[in-house]
């Protein structure tokens, strides 16, 4: 191994030569002091001397001498600067797997004892001459390993948190939601102050009154979309219509599938040309004006209402449906907002991988019961 490198190392009334591979690990060295070669390794015994003939021409005056055996598999050898390495070596106490570095010949403190008289003690002017003891230093220890996150292999992985969700009512015919029609509060508005279901049928058809109340158009766009939504059936979907809220609003639809759950709301504007940008709508030619998509409060509440009682999450998207519109543009709208045209809505159908067949159940069954709703 040409590439070894061998430097001289003086310290502590220490004189020696390290044998380093070319990363710069310390494989050995030899002490000329002492008259040793250490060898970290018996595969670098060769090389550590063969180095040492290269740099020290009267190596055979030295007495060999190598480290115990290590087991076969990389050395776990210390690293250059060997000074970092000596005081890692230097505070074990008891010879481990390898060879602690011939730091006996520096002078350790003996444990306290009774004074003696000046005249009793010797005087070793000599020894202290040679070998001065450096001065007291603060002891050098290696970082702790940080403590590891989460629990530790032998107890097993972490446990997972669920969600445990509240105790939902039964169900029963009073609260079930799945047979409320679409514009349910349109028809109860229009029961209390528009003319008989008779009358209207009678006056349409003799075309003798024509009636301008707008909630009937917008019942009538609100039945539309409910016709669209239940062609989504088809496909794995669950529709709700009307759903009630405690501040007596409604979530006009509630579209729950594999594609997730969809709030849904309808706008009737007949024969009207629409476009929306971001934040604002235009109708035919007139000026845009401010209007807010993502601020609208069903789909927070619908997700609020759902998630107290599905132990996973129930991801509620914003649908708007323009009926009646005679063009629709649509520029720009927030993220996880939707705008169609009533026939538009069958793009919802082939959406696929947010809830599985069994969450869509689950979202179903606790949708239709009103008494979810009460605290949405």
């Amino acid at each position: 191994m040409q590439d070894l490198k061998v430097t001289s190392w003086q310290l502590f009334g220490h004189d020696r030569l390290y044998v380093n591979l070319p990363d710069g690990t310390a494989i050995g060295w030899a002490d000329r002091g002492s008259g040793t070669i250490t060898v970290l390794h018996p595969r670098y015994r060769d090389a550590v001397t063969d180095a040492l003939a290269r740099q020290v021409p009267d190596l055979p005056a030295l007495v060999g001498e190598e480290a115990p055996t290590v087991p076969p598999g990389p050395p776990p050898v210390p690293r250059i600067p060997p000074m970092r390495g000596m005081r890692r070596r230097g505070a074990v106490k008891e010879p481990g797997p390898l060879p602690a570095a011939p730091d006996a010949q520096v002078p350790v403190p003996e444990p306290a004892e009774a004074p003696q008289p000046a005249a009793a003690r010797p005087a070793a002017p000599e020894q202290t001459a040679a070998r001065p003891v450096p001065p007291a230093r603060p002891a050098v220890s290696e970082p702790e390993p940080a403590p590891e996150s989460g629990p530790r292999p032998e107890h097993g992985p972490a446990p997972v948190t669920m969600r445990r969700p509240a105790a939902l009512p039964a169900l029963t015919p009073a609260n079930d939601l799945s047979q409320r029609r679409p514009g349910n509060q349109l028809r109860e508005q229009l029961g209390e102050t528009g003319t008989g279901a008779f009358v209207r049928v009678a006056t349409g058809a003799l075309r003798r009154h024509k009636d301008t109340d707008p909630r009937r158009g917008a019942l009538a766009g609100e039945r539309r979309v409910g016709a669209e939504l239940k062609r989504l059936t088809r496909h794995g979907w669950r529709v709700l219509h009307s759903v009630p809220l405690p501040d007596g609003t409604e979530i006009g639809h509630l579209l729950i599938g594999p594609g997730g759950v969809f709030a849904v709301s309808t706008e009737h504007r007949p024969g009207a040309s629409v476009r929306i940008e971001d934040g604002t709508l235009r109708v035919d030619d007139e000026a845009p004006q401010p209007y807010e998509l993502d601020g609208r409060p069903g789909a927070r509440r619908a997700r609020e209402a759902l998630e107290a009682y599905c132990a996973f999450d129930v991801p509620v998207q914003t649908v708007l449906v323009l009926t009646g519109v005679t063009a629709l543009e649509v520029v720009a709208v927030p993220a996880g907002v939707s705008v169609y045209r009533e026939r538009e809505v069958s793009a919802l159908a082939p959406l696929t991988g947010v809830l599985t067949a069994t969450q869509v159940e689950r979202v179903y069954d606790v949708a239709r019961n009103a008494e979810a709703w009460l605290e949405a």
